[in-house]
């Protein structure tokens, strides 16, 4: 289930940026070249003292073992495991084009945060602003996540950055439904019948498994 979910902004981050980075140099042309100029990479954030990936998986993958077995009512994946599952989705799905992959997580809300090396997209996709948007630009995808009924979750897109300037609702509801056909600002995804409850909390998240729900 946390993979499906948090999969989600792996399917939009690539097409998010393109449409993000054409809206901004058309409608701020002369910005761009200062932003390009001006502005570096953000860093990434420090994992010197973090386990590695294949081990956070590991222990969050043994977590959610233990709530499909009923060996617990409820468990807790923290921030560091949701950001390495979320990783994972993403060099599968974007090899190469996403890093620097960051999760934020609040009360009932997911934030993913990655850099993607604009000199890595489709060759013409980003027309005569190639010459303008040069490197790696952050994409940050925001919004609530909960358990919308037994079997079906629901992740609400409230908000888009590329650089940290929202992009108009229209643009990445018009790309949202490319992706997901039909799809706006809401997408829906299969959960296990037996997770029960989903919270979002700046702790972890946390999934209620038969003996309880939320």
């Amino acid at each position: 289930m946390i993979s499906g979910c948090l999969s989600l902004p792996a399917r939009l981050l690539s097409l998010v940026v393109v449409a993000g980075l054409l809206y901004l140099g058309w409608v701020n042309r002369d910005e761009v070249r200062r932003w390009v100029n001006r502005m570096t990479a953000d860093p990434a954030p420090s994992s010197a003292e973090a386990p590695p990936p294949g081990a956070l998986i590991e222990t969050a993958a043994a977590r959610l073992d233990s709530l499909a077995r009923g060996r617990a009512d409820s468990v807790v994946l923290g921030v560091p495991e949701v950001t390495a599952i979320v990783a994972a989705e993403l060099e599968q799905r974007a090899a190469g084009l996403v890093d620097s992959v960051s999760v934020d997580l609040s009360e009932g809300e997911v934030a993913v945060r990655a850099q993607v090396d604009a000199d890595r997209l489709p060759a013409g996709s980003l027309g005569p602003l190639a010459e303008w948007i040069t490197g790696r630009q952050t994409v940050r995808v925001s919004g609530p996540l909960n358990l919308l009924r037994l079997g079906t979750g629901e992740w609400r897109i409230e908000q888009v950055t590329v650089r940290g300037l929202p992009l108009p609702r229209p643009l990445w509801e018009r790309m949202l439904a490319l992706v997901v056909p039909g799809a706006r600002s809401s997408l829906t995804f299969p959960v296990d019948q037996w997770i029960t409850g989903v919270r979002m909390t700046p702790r972890g998240a946390i999934l209620y498994g038969e003996g309880r729900r939320q």
